[in-house]
């Protein structure tokens, strides 16, 4: 049974992230968050190469930005974006949404 991933609060987020074999919890506060982008990008999938979405959140404490891709997500994947855009425009966290097309943003 799938299971969230990134929890919401007010003024933090709960991520479960996923290594491999083992697993572990980070909680970022909104203070620790530099950007939170939605990017397009392409996925292999069996022979072709298709194009889907991720999602990464930077973070000051980390050197790489936690990641999570819409292949992987696909259950949650929509309430991931709103929790993350209502979260973002809350707390003032720069947001990066590139999977909009330009003339609607």
């Amino acid at each position: 049974m799938a299971k969230e991933k990134i929890l919401f609060d007010k003024t933090e987020l709960v991520c479960g992230i996923v290594f491999g074999s083992s697993a572990s919890v980070v909680n970022l506060k909104y203070s620790d968050i530099i950007s939170i982008k939605f990017i397009p990008t392409p996925e292999k999938k069996l022979f072709k190469t298709v194009m889907s979405e991720r999602i990464e959140i930077k973070c000051k404490n980390q050197a790489y930005p936690i990641v999570y891709l819409k292949s992987q997500e696909k259950k949650f994947w929509e309430n991931y974006k709103d929790g993350l855009r209502k979260f973002a425009k809350d707390n003032r966290i720069t947001l990066e949404d590139e999977t909009i097309a330009p003339a609607q943003k």
